[in-house]
């Protein structure tokens, strides 16, 4: 017990790297049934927490970089001087392919770097980059996959409510359709209109008998 007074009280976030180093020196430390026993109350206080903060997710919180404008641009231009080189004979394809990627993830991985300090000064308590740099669900890598996560919602919330629509419609079609003909009664195999369809009904034992034919071998 008197190991356990010389801990320090550590008065900061804890993400899941912090997580693990404590995890390691409480099993250095006490072993592995106290260990367990700290660990179950972490989890009731991480679960206590995360249901009174109820944090979601909306495009609002998806806030952009002010740097991007002209980050996008200049490497528009570097991509414009390389097609430039190309056409001109100066630059092979396989070059212009490779050198064409390496510029957009250098933009994209200086976007990413840009993207925590542009949190914690704007809104510290967004909800992005409190899921994506706790270590609890994702990275920091993965947050601009959102963007488009929130694109692709619009065709697929479309779809369902397009489908709840023809339900309706065509609910309320057969529904006029019963009401319109539900005092006619077929009594005749055929009635001689001219109003109608022609088909031809094909006899399957007939069908059946010449397929067994073009089978048989010989």
């Amino acid at each position: 017990m008197a190991e356990r007074a010389n801990l320090v009280f550590h008065n900061k976030v804890i993400d899941g790297t912090a997580i693990k180093r404590l995890i390691s020196r409480l099993i250095d430390h006490f072993g592995m049934a106290y260990t367990s026993h700290i660990l179950d109350q972490v989890k009731t206080l991480g679960f206590q927490q995360a249901t009174a903060t109820s944090i979601s997710l909306g495009i609002d919180d998806l806030l952009t970089i002010p740097s991007k404008g002209w980050l996008v641009q200049d490497a528009e231009q570097q991509s414009l001087i390389l097609e430039k080189h190309h056409r001109f004979g100066n630059v092979h394809a396989v070059e212009k392919l490779r050198q064409s990627i390496e510029i957009w993830y250098a933009t994209s991985e200086y976007l990413r770097q840009e993207m925590n300090p542009n949190f914690r000064m704007t809104d510290p308590l967004n909800p992005v980059h409190i899921m994506s740099f706790s270590g609890a669900r994702g990275n920091a890598s993965q947050v601009h996959q959102l963007v488009e996560y929130i694109i692709s919602c619009y065709g697929a919330r479309k779809g369902v409510v397009d489908t709840a629509v023809r339900t309706s419609d065509a609910g309320y079609l057969t529904r006029r359709l019963v009401e319109v003909v539900q005092h006619i009664v077929v009594r005749r195999t055929d009635c001689g209109t001219t109003r109608g369809i022609s088909e031809y009904i094909l006899d399957l034992s007939i069908m059946l008998w010449s397929e067994f034919h073009s089978w048989r071998p010989g």
